[in-house]
């Protein structure tokens, strides 16, 4: 019954917010065909978003935080890339990408710090949107980097997601994806690799780290040790050094050096959650 009487006394609330922001909106569009200021019509978005996501917060209600900060975001990007008509494309749409997954980034935060449930989910598009955004910002749109940072925008939040939530199912592709990612790019998108063997191998052990990650992150959420990630991790880590050694003998020493030394700081990194899992 409480839920039903809220649930009355909310719907006015929204149709005459509506009603209002729509009237301002509309005024403001209306002084900016004579005013000309160029900037007014550009600030009915995001203030409208934000105006929305604030009211969210203080009545603590997920169904405004949600399309308070999609619109706040979505419209800070546009006023960025509009206000800069002589920037690139790129660097246009990347601007708006940007802003718009601190739009569903802000969503995870409000509704994690403001409300009952947290959005989580809103990690995924706010991660896609940003590696996309620093994609187009930050590089000479090449695949591999596409590859890149596409990649680590869906590795991170799945994640944190998985940490918060204590989710195995998405820490394993999100472990892999934080391998695989970098593995590519590091193996073809740097064009140092000698022959398609080093470029492998390359990938191959970055692979395994990912398989090791697992282990790790497994440890910060369960007492009971995961040790079935060695076995995939350890075989593509074999195939990945051999594969590059037999491809170029001349760097093998300093490729093993860099391997181990990661190696050494994934088990020092167990060895302190294990010693955390035991005190507890």
């Amino acid at each position: 019954m409480d839920t039903l009487e809220n649930s009355g006394k909310i719907r006015p609330q929204f149709r005459s917010i509506a009603g209002g922001l729509l009237v301002v909106a509309g005024a403001m569009l209306f002084l900016d065909q004579y005013m000309k200021t160029g900037w007014l019509s550009l600030v009915i978005m995001p203030g409208a978003g934000l105006f929305l996501y604030i009211w969210g917060i203080r009545a603590r209600l997920e169904s405004l935080l949600i399309p308070g900060g999609i619109l706040a975001g979505l419209g800070l990007g546009w006023a960025m890339a509009m206000r800069n008509p002589q920037a690139g494309l790129d660097w246009q749409t990347g601007s708006l990408l940007i802003f718009f997954a601190l739009g569903w980034l802000a969503v995870t935060a409000g509704t994690r710090v403001f409300t009952v449930k947290t959005d989580w989910w809103a990690l995924i598009p706010a991660g896609v949107l940003g590696g996309l955004g620093i994609y187009l910002l930050t590089t000479n749109l090449h695949w591999m980097d596409l590859a890149l940072w596409l990649g680590l925008g869906v590795a991170l939040p799945l994640l944190v997601w998985g940490l918060a939530e204590r989710m195995l199912g998405l820490i394993i592709p999100g472990s892999l994806l934080l391998g695989i990612s970098p593995g590519l790019y590091h193996a073809w998108g740097l064009a140092r690799a000698s022959n398609g063997l080093v470029s492998t191998g390359i990938m191959l052990v970055w692979f395994a780290l990912g398989w090791f990650l697992i282990l790790v992150f497994t440890r910060m959420i369960r007492q009971k040790v995961a040790w079935w990630p060695l076995i995939p991790g350890g075989i593509l880590a074999m195939v990945g050094c051999g594969l590059y050694i037999g491809g170029d003998p001349s760097n093998a020493l300093g490729f093993i050096g860099n391997t181990g030394s990661i190696g050494l700081m994934i088990f020092g990194l167990y060895l302190l959650l294990m010693r955390k899992g035991i005190h507890h």
